[in-house]
C-alpha cells in the first residue's frame, strides 16, 4: 500500500491498522479510506470509533508548510517573517508595526500599520499569489 496524502488522518500502528481489518472484516484499503476520512459510511465510522476509543489513535491534521521566523538586526530592529512555498513572503517589524509582501523577490504589497487582526488577510493574500 503506498502512501497516501490525507489532510486529516487517525494515526495507530501498522499492527493495529491490521487488526482492525481482521476486527470488521475488511480489505486494507476500506481501513485507510476510514482512517483517512475519505470514507464516511457507518463501516468507516465504526473503524475511526474503534482506531481512537480502542487503539490509542489520534488525529494528525496535515496543513500546508508555512514557516515564521522571528529576527533582530543589528540596530535593534525586529521583524516577523513568514515564508510561504509560492515563493511570497510577509514580513512586519515588530518596532513599527509596517512591513511589506514580497513575491519571489518581488515587492507586490506594503503597507504602514498593520493590526493582529489584518493577518489573516495578509497570510490569504500571499498564500494565493501567482
Amino acid at each position: 500500500m503506498g502512501k497516501r496524502k490525507c489532510k486529516r488522518i487517525i494515526k495507530v500502528s501498522l499492527e493495529n491498522k491490521k487488526k482492525l481489518e481482521e476486527i470488521f472484516q475488511c480489505s486494507d484499503r476500506m481501513v485507510m479510506k476510514a482512517l483517512c476520512f475519505e470514507s464516511q459510511t457507518l463501516l468507516a465510522r465504526k473503524i475511526q470509533h474503534t482506531a481512537r476509543e480502542e487503539m490509542g489513535g489520534w488525529i494528525e491534521a496535515a496543513i500546508p508548510e508555512e514557516e515564521i521566523f522571528y529576527d533582530t538586526q543589528e540596530g535593534g530592529e525586529r521583524f516577523m517573517r513568514q515564508y510561504f512555498g509560492n515563493g511570497a513572503v510577509i514580513e512586519i517589524s515588530l518596532n513599527t508595526g509596517g512591513g511589506k509582501i514580497t513575491f519571489k523577490g518581488e515587492p507586490r504589497y506594503s503597507y504602514e500599520e498593520v493590526l493582529v487582526s489584518d493577518i489573516p488577510t495578509l497570510q490569504n493574500y500571499a498564500r494565493n499569489l501567482k
